[in-house]
């Protein structure tokens, strides 16, 4: 977003450890890890907090090729094209809705503005990042085996910038982000093998929401992204002193 230098590295290395825990405590996991933690002094409460969409592009989402997702992109005519650039659109519109409403639950004036003379203001929050990779994972997978088969995944990094009115906004620091499709049991766990290779696994194959170009599970990890992104900010505003300790 606004020039810090930034390396993805460190961010990778963030997500890849923050991940082996998930896998060892068995859990579908949302994570939020510093990369650059700010460690200045407290300022000034900010009078707004400007969320910006999170730069993406269609080439980082993977598209769901399970045999339901195909059935479905061949009956409506969907390129993989089309719905990644459709995917792209609504993850980063999720994330940004989703923080924005969570930032403003915390007490602070907040709206979501993409021009930059909205961040030049006295005393304003910018946050804002990059999408680094969004993967559909199988839906087909999830429903008959679950249990992790087929997850969704979508990894971020999230930058906050503070503006005193005067020059270029201060970056103030970046985490990384993680979350993933749930680990609940699929057909053939729920309904024993026999049953989920008959009209179950057919069902189970193309899925709920035929004709929805994103996957439900995407959708559900980008909002349990921002709602996690939003934890990590309300403990910065808590330490900056602008929001109560949460109890």
């Amino acid at each position: 977003m606004i020039g810090a230098t930034w390396t993805r590295r460190r961010a990778t290395a963030a997500l890849s450890t923050a991940f082996a825990f998930a896998l060892l405590s068995g859990c579908a996991p949302t994570n939020v890890t510093p990369v650059q933690p700010y460690q200045g002094a407290q300022m000034p409460r900010p009078e707004l907090v400007v969320v910006t969409d999170f730069l993406a592009s269609p080439d980082t989402v993977k598209v769901d090729t399970g045999i339901g997702a195909r059935l479905r992109n061949r009956l409506s005519g969907t390129s993989q094209a089309t719905q990644q650039s459709e995917d792209d659109r609504k993850v980063t519109a999720k994330i940004s809705q989703v923080l924005t409403t969570q930032i403003n639950k915390l007490g602070f004036a907040t709206v979501h503005g993409n021009d930059p003379t909205s961040w030049q203001g006295n005393r304003r929050l910018i946050v804002g990042g990059e999408i680094l990779s969004i993967d559909e994972g199988n839906r087909t997978r999830r429903n008959v085996i679950g249990l992790g088969a087929g997850k969704s995944e979508i990894q971020a990094r999230a930058d906050v910038y503070y503006s005193t009115g005067a020059g270029e906004p201060r970056f103030l620091q970046s985490f990384a982000a993680d979350a993933q499709s749930s680990r609940k049991p699929g057909a053939a766990e729920t309904m024993g093998v026999g049953a989920a290779t008959g009209r179950a696994a057919e069902s189970a194959a193309v899925g709920v929401g035929a004709g929805a170009a994103m996957s439900g599970d995407v959708d559900a990890d980008s909002e349990r992204m921002a709602k996690a992104m939003a934890e990590q900010l309300a403990g910065f505003f808590a330490r900056q002193g602008w929001i109560p300790p949460a109890r």
